[in-house]
């Protein structure tokens, strides 16, 4: 299996907003903030170096767009090549990463007898209260993908990813109520 470096991934989230439409780079941070933001997100620095090394690859293609008073605007469409790029890219193996590799509160839980009961069940309640507020963005963009977004050919795409959110915050909430459960019953 093909180890994917974050850099190569930056180019196929960039190609994939660009498969939904053209884009001018502000426009692309934009929609992974409303969209991707919750399981893959990009910053300007990662987006323009992208941007331009996919226009050298011929993946994407440019349009200047003069503008009164302002900067040219660029505006960026993925080509018939970076189409192929991205059909590629998802077709091949990938890394599954099924859990972090260092999480700050598994590490406080694990050495939790150093400390009182009520510590570590602040932090999985606080911890919790985190969960929830993500469980509510995701049913949010769920009711709101429902209403207006149902002809989209990415729909069904769409829905399967707030689903796998949804049910790891489900999953996480529960065993933080489990766990505080059980800190509170050793007291």
């Amino acid at each position: 299996m093909a180890k994917q470096s974050g850099k190569t991934n930056t180019k196929f989230a960039v190609l994939g907003i660009l498969a939904l439409g053209p884009h001018t780079g502000y426009d692309i941070k934009q929609h992974m903030e409303q969209s991707t933001s919750y399981f893959w997100n990009e910053n300007y620095g990662q987006i323009y170096p992208t941007l331009a090394e996919l226009l050298d690859q011929h993946d994407i293609e440019v349009k200047i767009i003069r503008q009164k008073g302002k900067p040219d605007k660029k505006l960026y469409s993925i080509t018939d090549q970076g189409r192929q790029t991205l059909s590629h890219w998802l077709s091949q193996p990938m890394e599954h990463v099924v859990m972090l590799k260092k999480n700050e509160l598994l590490l406080r839980v694990f050495f939790g007898s150093n400390t009182s009961p009520e510590t570590i069940i602040m932090h999985i309640e606080e911890h919790k209260r985190k969960l929830e507020e993500s469980l509510k963005i995701f049913e949010e963009l769920e009711t709101w993908l429902q209403n207006t977004e149902k002809k989209d050919n990415n729909f069904k795409y769409w829905m399967i990813t707030i689903q796998y959110g949804k049910s790891q915050f489900s999953s996480l909430i529960s065993w933080c109520e489990n766990s505080i459960q059980t800190l509170k019953n050793e007291q």
